[in-house]
């Protein structure tokens, strides 16, 4: 597959459930995201946030000096070539889709599912504030994967709790297209 090339909805779930499969034994959470969660007709990419899990480094005496991610030994194995390899976000190809990987935290988990859900449109006007025509309101702001009041990081452990604190009822992700959240 090429770059801007597409596939029907029902093939690229396949590829995307088989890789979070592959996944999930390294990972808290997993949530295919993106246009396969908005439920396009046609994908263009695999979108996933995943929350994985980590085990304690030792140093030669015993005491735990930090701690590393299981999904990292993973991807080197199913994904060795990747073009980003960041902390917060990897991409590579699997089976032939482009795959971008999204890595949340527990306390982002929200922001990042809901932000890496879209579309484009919806989360724009989701983290623009209502003084600007947005839905955020205007004693919040999204910084680095976070909701924040102040200098104070909110949790967003579900997407649920970031509309609550944004004060907006839930949208359906089908629903987050096409300016039809908006009431």
């Amino acid at each position: 597959m090429s770059k801007g090339d597409k596939i029907s909805y029902r093939a690229a779930l396949e590829t995307a459930q088989a890789l979070e499969t592959s996944l999930a034994f390294v990972c808290e959470r997993t949530l295919i995201a993106g246009s396969l969660r908005r439920q396009k007709s046609e994908v263009g990419d695999l979108e996933l946030v995943v929350l994985p899990k980590f085990e304690p480094i030792e140093d030669m005496f015993g005491e735990v000096c930090g701690q590393h991610s299981l999904l990292d030994a993973v991807l080197a194995d199913i994904a060795p070539a990747r073009t980003k390899d960041g902390d917060r976000f990897k991409q590579f190809v699997w089976e032939g889709m482009p795959v971008d990987l999204f890595i949340a935290t527990r306390e982002t988990w929200g922001c990042i599912a809901t932000i890496r859900t879209g579309s484009a449109d919806f989360t724009h006007w989701l983290v623009t504030s209502r003084r600007q025509g947005g839905g955020c309101p205007s004693h919040l702001r999204f910084s680095e994967g976070r909701l924040m009041d102040g200098a104070l990081a909110l949790d967003t452990r579900d997407e649920a709790q970031l509309f609550e604190a944004l004060d907006q009822p839930w949208v359906e992700p089908i629903e987050r297209v096409e300016g039809r959240w908006k009431r």
